[in-house]
C-alpha cells in the first residue's frame, strides 16, 4: 500500500493529496563557467577555494572543477573544506576530492582562527580565509529551515567560522522571524550578511558559485558572482525545484524523510521544520523516517525532557544557549499552537523520547491510526510530502 493509500484508509474524512520535488533538466558538466573561474584564480596572489563537507550535497563534477582551478593557480590555491561545527578527517576529504591537498576547517581549533571585524563586532574566521585575496566559495541553494536559504554565503561564513561565532549567530534562530524561505528580517541570515560584507572588505574579492541540485546531485542551474547576486539569481530555479505552494493550510501532514537526513531524529526533524507553517493550529504532523542512528545528539531530547512547555524551553535557553537548542524551542513553539507531532520509525525506541513527550509508532499506518484516535474526525485536508527534508511547502499568500 502506498503512503497516500495508507493515509486515505486511515483518515478517509480528509481530502488527501501528495507532492514531492520537481524534476528539472540537468546542466551538462562541468556546469560552471570555467573561463570566469580560471581568470579569477589566475589573477589572485593568495586564492582560497572553499567547498562544503559531506553533510551537504556535492555535484559529481566538482572534484574535477576544483582540480583544474588548483592547477590553473599554479598550485598556489589553498583548498579548504568548510565543515562548520562538523568533524572531518583530512584523508577522507582528500579521497573525496580526488587526492588534492585539502585543509579541513576545525571550528574548535582556536589557533586556526583570527578576528574578522564586522558590524556586530569581531567573529572568528579561518585564518586561511582571512589572509586570502580571493575567496572562491562553492555552495548549493536549497531551503534552510531557520536560515531561509542555504548557499555559498553559508560556505564562506558558517562553514569557516569558529564555534563561538557560529553559536552566537545561531542563537538568532530562537526568533520567530527565523524560518524557512525567509531572508531579510531573519536574524540568522542578516548576521551572515554582515559577515559576508566584512569578508568583501579590505581588498579581498569574494566570488560565489551557487548550484541548484536535482536528482543525483546533478546541477539544474548555476549562478556565479557576488554573494548576494549569486544567491538572488539562483533563487528562481531553487524555488522551482524545492518549493511547492499550497492554496490553504492542511489539517494533517505526513513528512516522509529519506537518505542521510533520515538516519536520526535530530536530522529528520528538518522534514517537520520545512512544512510546519502550512499545518493548521490544532493539526497533526507525522514524521516518517528510518532513524537507524536513533535520536542523534541527545541534548535536543534532554532539553525537551527538562522543558515540557514553550515558556520553560525559553527560560532554559535564556540561561544558557548551546548550539542546536533552537530545535527544541521551535518544537515546543509548534506544540504551543496545538499541533501534535508523531514519529513513525522502525528503529527509534519509543522509550528514547517518551519523557520528551513524543510518541513513536513502528510504521506509517500505525502512526496514522494514532492520529485518527487523537482527532475528532472532522473533514479537512491532508498532504503526503515525499523527500520532506528537501522539499518545502508554503502558502500562496506568503509569496
Amino acid at each position: 500500500m502506498s503512503p497516500l493509500d495508507a493515509a486515505r484508509a486511515a483518515l478517509p474524512e480528509l481530502a488527501w493529496s501528495t507532492t514531492g520535488p520537481r524534476a528539472l533538466p540537468p546542466l551538462a558538466p562541468p556546469a560552471v563557467p570555467m573561463r570566469t573561474l580560471r581568470r579569477a584564480v589566475t589573477r589572485a596572489a593568495r586564492p582560497v577555494i572553499l567547498v562544503n563537507d559531506a553533510e551537504r550535497p556535492m555535484p559529481p563534477a566538482l572534484p574535477d572543477v576544483v582540480r583544474e582551478l588548483w592547477e590553473t593557480s599554479g598550485e598556489r590555491a589553498e583548498l579548504v573544506v568548510a565543515t562548520g561545527t562538523h568533524a572531518g578527517e583530512a584523508a577522507f576529504y582528500r579521497d573525496r576530492l580526488g587526492g588534492l591537498p585539502v585543509h579541513v576547517h576545525d571550528a574548535r581549533d582556536a589557533a586556526a582562527h583570527v578576528p574578522l571585524e564586522t558590524e556586530d563586532g569581531p567573529v572568528g574566521i579561518d585564518r586561511r580565509v582571512a589572509r586570502a585575496d580571493l575567496v572562491l566559495a562553492f555552495g548549493s541553494v536549497e531551503p534552510h529551515y531557520f536560515g531561509g536559504w542555504s548557499g555559498a554565503h553559508k560556505t564562506a561564513t558558517v562553514g569557516v567560522m569558529n564555534r563561538a561565532s557560529i553559536e552566537a549567530n545561531h542563537r538568532g534562530a530562537l526568533s520567530p522571524a527565523c524560518r524557512v524561505l525567509a531572508l531579510e528580517g531573519n536574524p540568522v541570515f542578516d548576521g551572515l550578511a554582515r559577515v559576508m560584507r566584512a569578508l568583501e572588505g579590505g581588498g579581498r574579492a569574494v566570488l560565489c558559485v551557487n548550484h541548484v541540485l536535482g536528482a543525483g546531485d546533478r546541477p539544474v542551474s548555476v549562478a556565479v558572482g557576488t554573494w548576494r547576486g549569486a544567491l538572488e539569481r539562483a533563487l528562481p530555479a531553487a524555488r522551482a525545484q524545492f518549493v511547492q505552494e499550497l492554496p490553504a493550510p492542511v489539517d494533517v501532514l505526513v513528512a516522509r524523510v529519506r537518505g542521510p537526513l533520515a538516519r536520526s531524529l535530530y536530522q529528520a526533524e528538518k522534514g517537520l521544520k520545512n512544512h510546519e507553517h502550512v499545518v493548521r493550529d490544532g493539526g497533526d504532523i507525522v514524521v516518517e523516517a528510518d532513524m537507524t542512528d536513533g535520536v542523534g545528539p541527545d541534548r535536543f531530547v534532554r532539553l525537551l525532557e527538562e522543558a515540557p512547555t514553550l515558556e520553560a524551553a525559553l527560560r532554559r535557553v535564556e540561561e544558557r544557549y548551546v548550539l542546536g537548542d533552537h530545535k527544541a524551542v521551535k518544537l515546543r513553539a509548534l506544540q504551543a499552537r496545538g499541533v501534535r507531532v508523531w514519529l513513525a520509525s522502525p528503529h527509534l525506541p519509543p522509550a528514547a523520547v517518551a519523557r520528551a513527550g513524543l510518541e513513536v509508532q513502528p510504521d506509517l499506518p500505525a502512526a496514522l491510526a494514532a492520529v485518527r484516535r487523537a482527532r475528532a474526525g472532522a473533514a479537512g485536508a491532508g498532504l503526503v510530502v515525499e523527500e520532506a527534508a528537501v522539499l518545502t511547502t508554503s502558502l500562496q499568500r506568503e509569496r
